[in-house]
């Protein structure tokens, strides 16, 4: 079901097409009886919170108010690894082909296959599509993105925006407790734009701490959390990036939420 990367697990394989089939008991049954599913709000900034279910019964229970829907999920890329799966993909109108939306999950799966949490996000269709073909790794996507977030945390701006190719495009979800602050996802083109960003932005007290990493040739998955934002809170974010053959990221593409959504394992 992914055009890119892994196959995807039998459970979210199944959940994706019982969902979008209609059947909502057939959907919830891939979950486990203690799972814990957030989505993103119905309204609101796509940064807000998430709504956090608990629990198989209560998702059924979602399943139903929510409804059968006119699209269906295409998965672009997967990414999966022990009980962690990373995904992205896109909503499609069933019937005129449309792409409505653009999506990112991460799911952990229990010791039966069945999914124990899923954390997703949605945005606008993304035009910023990932280039064609996989290929092998030009370099380890794991450093790269630790060098990235070192660099960033330390306000190093010229070293985090020359992990960036010279005609990269960064999607951002709106910016919150930095100088860049406001309502509306923002692309950045090129690395002298993103330097420019990157230094608008400023050097925050908050770091970025990298949970689960997934890379198949070019292609990455990454979730991760930030620490130490005002008041004591945190955030998650799931990002999908994409390397050229110098090793530096040419297409990133990233999803936030505040507060963070705990993971299931360590």
């Amino acid at each position: 079901m992914s055009r890119h990367g892994d196959p995807l697990p039998p459970s979210l394989e199944t959940y994706y097409a019982e969902l979008d089939a209609g059947h909502i008991k057939e959907a919830s049954s891939q979950f486990s009886t203690g799972v814990r599913y957030a989505l993103p709000p119905l309204v609101g900034a796509e940064t807000d919170a998430r709504r956090v279910i608990e629990g198989r019964d209560d998702l059924l229970a979602w399943f139903e108010e929510r409804g059968s829907k006119t699209y269906v999920h295409r998965l672009e890329l997967c990414v999966h690894q022990g009980a962690s799966c990373l995904v992205e993909g896109v909503g499609v109108e069933s019937s005129t082909g449309e792409i409505i939306g653009t999506f990112v999950a991460s799911a952990e799966l229990d010791e039966d296959g069945l999914i124990d949490r899923y954390l997703s996000y949605r945005t606008s269709p993304s035009t910023e599509t990932a280039p064609a073909g996989d290929g092998a790794a030009p370099a380890d996507a794991a450093d790269v993105l630790h060098r990235y977030f070192d660099a960033l945390d330390a306000g190093a701006f010229d070293e985090a925006a020359d992990q960036f190719s010279e005609g990269v495009v960064y999607s951002h979800p709106p910016y919150r407790h930095t100088g860049l602050d406001g309502h509306e996802r923002v692309v950045f083109r090129g690395r002298p734009e993103l330097r420019a960003a990157f230094t608008a932005r400023g050097r925050q007290s908050f770091d970025h701490r990298l949970l689960v990493i997934g890379q198949r040739g070019p292609r990455c998955l990454v979730e991760g959390i930030v620490e130490g934002l005002p008041n004591g809170r945190d955030g998650s974010f799931i990002s999908s990036l994409t390397l050229d053959g110098d090793g530096r990221i040419q297409r990133y593409l990233s999803f936030y939420c505040e507060p963070a959504v705990p993971r299931r394992s360590p």
